[in-house]
């Protein structure tokens, strides 16, 4: 077994090739860090090949990958390598198909304090979205059983990667498991996201819809995922919304967070607009709502003249410390 010293000096001399030029050198000394048996230096030498888009180094990924399967927790705890390997792998878009499937169904249950844990879920993830890159014919059909791993993070992952694949299949997938619903909101609000991306059209009523949800969590992410998305009709969603009865407060500042990500000229207009007509608390939540915003001049220009006709001096030097330059 190899001294502390040592894998810490592997792990140095690794971390120093981000200054290498010699493309041949990083290549040789990321493959042979490949071939290392622990599981650190693999997992370093794997981050490096998949975020310098190293694609030579595809055959030696695959080829260090089962290394780290027997024993799992021993020679991989947490599953540090093949997490990295798999992220990799599908930076480098292999297109190993047989790969991906087989890293979809793995499973490393490693112990913890009162039980344990499954330290897979990333590769999973991973191998979800490699699988659908790849092209393959049923990789949608595949992914319907991550859609409902017990694991929360699995199942997000799974909405992130069937939104890559195939729009009418997606659609399909998506809006089944937004109306199964989930235990964790989260996943709910991924599959929003996917929805609005891969069938923009037909999904914008659906996801508005849920605008006006009993369930705190699921409407503030139906809002987040319309501002997100940038879609003409969903800043139109988000107005009605807030023209609502009875909206609770909280709900009022995801709605302005979510039609500042709009980030389109109509939204900071209707943001700015709302100053005219607003408590001194709600004026105070856009101002710090669009504080990211401050290098828009024409933006900052607005509010402050609509700061100025409110004649709140303390909203004013509100507005003064946040966006100054």
């Amino acid at each position: 077994m190899p001294t502390r010293t040592s894998i810490d000096e592997k792990l140095s001399a690794l971390d120093a090739l981000a200054a290498e030029r010699d493309r041949s050198i990083q290549l040789a000394r990321i493959k042979d860090a490949l071939g290392d048996r622990h599981y650190r230096v693999a997992a370093r030498a794997a981050r490096l090949a998949g975020d310098g888009l190293v694609y030579e180094a595809v055959p030696d990924l695959m080829a260090a990958y089962p290394r780290f399967l027997e024993p799992p927790a021993k020679r991989d705890p947490n599953c540090l390598a093949k997490k990295a390997i798999a992220r990799a792998l599908v930076n480098l878009e292999c297109d190993d198909a047989a790969f991906f499937l087989d890293g979809l169904r793995y499973r490393q249950h490693e112990p913890v304090w009162g039980g344990s844990i499954d330290t897979a879920v990333d590769v999973r993830c991973s191998c979800a979205m490699g699988l659908v890159a790849t092209g393959y014919a049923r990789a949608l059909v595949e992914l319907a059983a991550l859609l409902h791993d017990p694991d929360a993070e699995a199942r997000a992952g799974a909405a992130r990667a069937i939104a890559c694949g195939n729009p009418r299949e997606a659609e399909l997938l998506l809006r089944a498991k937004v109306l199964a619903g989930d235990a964790d909101a989260r996943v709910i609000g991924e599959c929003f996201t996917g929805l609005l991306a891969t069938e923009p059209d037909e999904s914008l009523a659906f996801v508005a819809g849920y605008l006006s949800d009993p369930d705190e969590v699921v409407r503030e992410l139906a809002a987040l995922a319309l501002g997100e998305s940038r879609l003409e009709g969903a800043l139109e969603a988000l107005r009605e919304a807030w023209n609502g009865v009875l909206v609770p407060a909280e709900f009022r500042r995801v709605l302005l967070r979510a039609a500042a990500m709009h980030r389109s000229e109509p939204a900071f207009d209707w943001l700015a607009s709302l100053i005219a007509q607003s408590s001194p608390r709600v004026i105070g939540d856009i101002v710090e709502t669009l504080a990211p915003y401050k290098s828009n001049a024409k933006l900052a220009a607005r509010l402050r003249e609509a700061l100025a006709k409110t004649g709140d001096r303390a909203l004013q030097a509100k507005f003064d410390k946040l966006w100054e330059p």
